[in-house]
């Protein structure tokens, strides 16, 4: 079906298109080209590297096909929700394409890492990645010697902040006609007002998460002209707005999740901020939710005044899935397994590994009714189990049932320690 996307003037590339997503697919736990190779009959290391760090096929047209397939396998419309975030890839050296010393979210520290903005479509419980763009810390862009080595375009040789690689793959979506209602991202772009205000002209909601000392108005400025210091001007921080505000908190269950029930105390109120590239102030509103581990977390909201608390405090929740394809992404798809330094291989090898992701979530909604619980593991293993080791379908089938009926018994096992736990929360 794919096959269209890597012919060219150079000839067929999808026999190599279907290994590497073959090997993507095996159970070896690191999944970059040698393992592949050993993994997959008939692959040829020389063919696949030269399939990724060289050959010139475009990876945009293969994001839209991703971007159509998730839409329609998801099938929220104008309620799926476009989740954008960042994802680091540790590397040692400094000859791979924009690794530098910066933060890497996944380990949790400054780290020599590269850095990717990410899109993913999601409805529900269920998120798939549809774009991503290579981050290049200043360091790099200025530095043409550098950017020679790691054949990156002399058009993507110019500093661009994470929102602004952000805005591009909403705009991408935009113009792919990938239906989205909503945008969700965490502070590292929330907290860029003129982002928020483009989101909203677009004519899409966003949910966008701030840090606790985010400054907005608690009732409509009077001012005409955008105060230079908006504390003087009567902004407060978002945290004590929430410290008057939490008795008024109800408590919402958002889902069953593996580890029990996830409930939370939510609470929100209209406030105005002032984006600068804006004439006048911007009505939002406030989300704030208090986990039963006492974190908090604030947001903020276009959303329409008549919705309710508990779907404002759901879409507040959204999120939480994008790191789950990130997890499903780097655990079991070799999402951080690639061996190339080179700009195009970046793009090449995370487009295909959402092709993967992508046929993933495919094979779950075919078996959402008989099997709710199937996973991305279950996937790659059920694929092993049939091709690799002879086992008949019904032992397949019976192995798969076992596994789900003990993650079953653990999960409720979960739930009866945590009961306790909601107790906590007040009404």
């Amino acid at each position: 079906m794919i096959a269209q996307f890597f012919t060219n003037d150079h000839g067929d590339l999808s026999p190599q298109a279907r290994t590497y997503i073959a090997g993507l697919l095996t159970r070896c736990p690191r999944k970059n080209m040698e393992r592949i190779c050993e993994e997959v009959p008939g692959a040829v290391f020389q063919n696949l590297q030269y399939f990724i760090s060289e050959s010139p096929w475009e990876y945009s047209p293969l994001w839209k096909w991703i971007g159509e397939r998730a839409a329609n396998l998801l099938g929220g419309g104008a309620e799926n929700m476009l989740l954008i975030d960042e994802s680091g890839f540790s590397k040692k050296g400094d000859k791979s394409a924009g690794v530098a010393r910066q933060y890497n979210g996944r380990v949790g520290k400054v780290d020599n890492c590269q850095v990717g903005v990410f899109s993913a479509l999601s409805y529900g419980c269920r998120a798939t990645l549809t774009g991503a763009r290579l981050y290049l810390p200043e360091d790099w862009t200025e530095d043409s010697e550098r950017c020679d080595a790691a054949k990156i375009p002399e058009a993507e040789r110019r500093f661009r902040t994470k929102p602004e690689l952000a805005w591009e793959l909403i705009e991408q979506m935009e113009m792919d006609g990938i239906p989205f209602g909503w945008v969700g991202m965490d502070a590292v772009y929330g907290r860029d007002q003129g982002l928020l205000l483009k989101i909203s002209g677009m004519g899409r909601k966003f949910m966008a998460d701030v840090n606790h000392d985010q400054k907005v108005w608690p009732v409509a400025p009077e001012s005409q002209v955008r105060p230079e210091n908006i504390t003087e001007d009567g902004a407060v921080s978002v945290d004590s707005l929430w410290a008057l505000g939490k008795g008024a908190a109800r408590k919402f269950r958002l889902r069953e999740g593996e580890n029990g029930r996830v409930e939370v105390r939510f609470w929100t109120k209209r406030v105005w901020i002032w984006p600068q590239t804006s004439e006048i102030p911007m009505g939002v509103w406030l989300c704030v939710t208090e986990r039963s581990d006492g974190s908090v977390k604030y947001s903020l909201t276009n959303a329409p005044e008549e919705m309710g608390w508990e779907e404002l405090a759901k879409r507040q929740g959204q999120r939480y899935f994008v790191e789950r394809a990130f997890e499903d992404g780097k655990s079991e798809l070799g999402m951080a397994d690639y061996q190339s330094r080179r700009w195009l291989a970046w793009h090449h090898h995370m487009v295909l590994v959402a092709v993967a992701m992508v046929f993933t979530l495919g094979e779950r909604e075919l078996l959402r009714k008989d099997a709710p619980m199937l996973s991305v593991r279950d996937i790659v293993d059920l694929i092993a189990w049939y091709f690799e080791t002879g086992r008949t379908e019904a032992e397949v089938e019976a192995a798969v049932r076992d596994r789900h009926r003990r993650r079953t018994m653990a999960m409720k096992s979960k739930m009866r320690r945590k009961s306790g736990e909601s107790g906590s929360l007040t009404k």
